[in-house]
């Protein structure tokens, strides 16, 4: 459905691009017509199949696959369509001429060549005149994440460490920067220092679109020459090319927070950060998580203690593990000597442990290698009621094709298959079935 009207703004020139601190819009809808996913998704030569209830895609675009989704064109928007890196705004769409006036949640705005679609829940006639608020809490942690990777990636440019992409983190979230090589201690203080430096200096922020722009990281769909492009200017250290929104001044940043490093594809590194608010909160949690473990530790709450602590606690676990590996052994050579003692020619043993799985196993066929080849076989199994465990046969070739068959029918759940020794995975013993197979063995 569509009406004559004013010609809609095009992405690239919206009142959120305009003015990326308004909370507010009075407009009207442009056009309103039912969303249908894509029944296929051409990767990477295969044609992987889509259909319409597709759960994945739906919840992509902000739909429900158990309800219907309308794609809305309104003449102007203040809600930002995912692009260049910055997830999409949330907010509502109320109609101004309905008593009472309900408000629509919108939570996907999506660009579609120059347009802007606003993914609802419920359809608008063409014509309507609404009002659109904006969640401006999420805009603007949007804004501080990305205007500040902006202003990130510039003192590293100047530094010399290139960048080769982003990530925006969800919310509450680290985001990250892909650089071309890991930044050394002294750089990563420093690039920490000059950010500071410049959140302090309130360096003004302004967009421009100059008509002669060159741009070469444009999206395929997005139209040049009836388009607009938009560069990012933060005073004389940055201009780049962006369509999200941005703050006004470097001092709403608030705070650039460098995390860790990790390294990827061979000579690449992410370098994580947050920004503003977000990494006020993260901060605080940190500090407090830091305490809790503290208190548990009997330790201080000092970075340097809780360490020294973990450290502590640490090197009595790897020995607690040596001991109790050590013990699985002994016990390992225990359970093979019994084993020994009955195993006969044309006979099987059996062996169970509840609470040790296929180490403590192997452990026993280690010990029986030998002995298994005068003659018999051995049944040896793990795990308990409910829960998960290994089954693993060896000896006369004869005996275990046997008895591998009668763990077939013994045994609902389980999977398994080999030569010269069977061995299987339970995916959980069923009552009964641990006893009832005991019995098939010994008898």
């Amino acid at each position: 459905m569509s009406v004559e009207g004013p010609i809609p703004a095009i992405v690239g020139a919206l009142s959120c691009q305009k003015d990326s601190y308004l909370k507010t819009l009075d407009t009207r809808v442009v056009s309103c017509i039912e969303y249908v996913p894509p029944r296929s998704t051409q990767i990477a030569g295969k044609t992987k199949s889509k259909k319409a209830t597709d759960p994945e895609k739906f919840v992509e675009n902000g739909a429900s696959p158990e309800s219907k989704t309308w794609l809305i064109e309104l003449a102007d928007s203040i809600l930002f369509p995912e692009g260049g890196g910055q997830p999409t705004d949330h907010g509502t769409i109320t109609p101004v001429t309905q008593d009472p006036a309900e408000a629509i949640p919108i939570k996907s705005i999506q660009r579609h060549g120059l347009r802007c679609m606003h993914f609802s829940p419920k359809p608008l006639d063409p014509g309507t005149m609404v009002r659109q608020d904006v969640d401006f809490n999420r805009r603007w942690d949007h804004m501080q994440q990305h205007t500040g990777q902006h202003l990130l990636c510039a003192i590293m440019t100047a530094m010399h460490i290139e960048d080769v992409g982003w990530g925006m983190g969800p919310e509450g979230e680290m985001n990250y920067v892909e650089l071309k090589r890991k930044p050394n201690d002294d750089e990563i203080s420093e690039i920490q220092e000059r950010c500071a430096e410049a959140i302090r200096l309130s360096i003004p922020i302004t967009v421009e679109t100059p008509g002669d722009a060159k741009a070469d990281s444009l999206p395929g769909d997005y139209d040049k020459e009836k388009g607009v492009v938009r560069f990012i200017k933060i005073g004389d250290i940055d201009y780049n090319a962006c369509c999200g929104t941005h703050l006004k001044s470097t001092a709403h940043i608030s705070l650039i927070l460098l995390h860790h490093t990790q390294t990827i594809r061979g000579t690449n590194c992410r370098l994580y950060f947050t920004c503003g608010n977000r990494a006020i909160k993260l901060a605080s949690s940190s500090i407090n998580a830091l305490r809790a473990i503290g208190v548990s530790l009997s330790s201080g709450s000092a970075p340097s203690e809780v360490q020294s602590s973990v450290q502590i606690l640490s090197d009595k676990l790897s020995e607690s593990r040596k001991k109790e590996q050590k013990l699985l052994r002994e016990i390992a050579k225990f359970e093979s000597d019994r084993i020994k003692a009955v195993l006969q020619p044309g006979k099987s043993v059996w062996s169970h442990r509840a609470s040790d799985g296929l180490d403590f196993i192997n452990s026993i066929v280690f010990e029986l290698k030998e002995a298994i080849k005068g003659g018999g076989a051995v049944v040896l199994a793990s795990g308990e009621e409910k829960s998960t465990g290994y089954i693993m046969i060896i000896g006369e070739q004869s005996l275990v094709e046997i008895l591998a068959a009668k763990v077939k029918e013994v045994v609902s759940a389980v999977k398994g298959g080999g030569k010269g020794k069977w061995q299987g995975k339970v995916a959980a013993w069923k009552k009964g079935e641990i006893e009832a197979l005991r019995k098939a063995v010994e008898e």
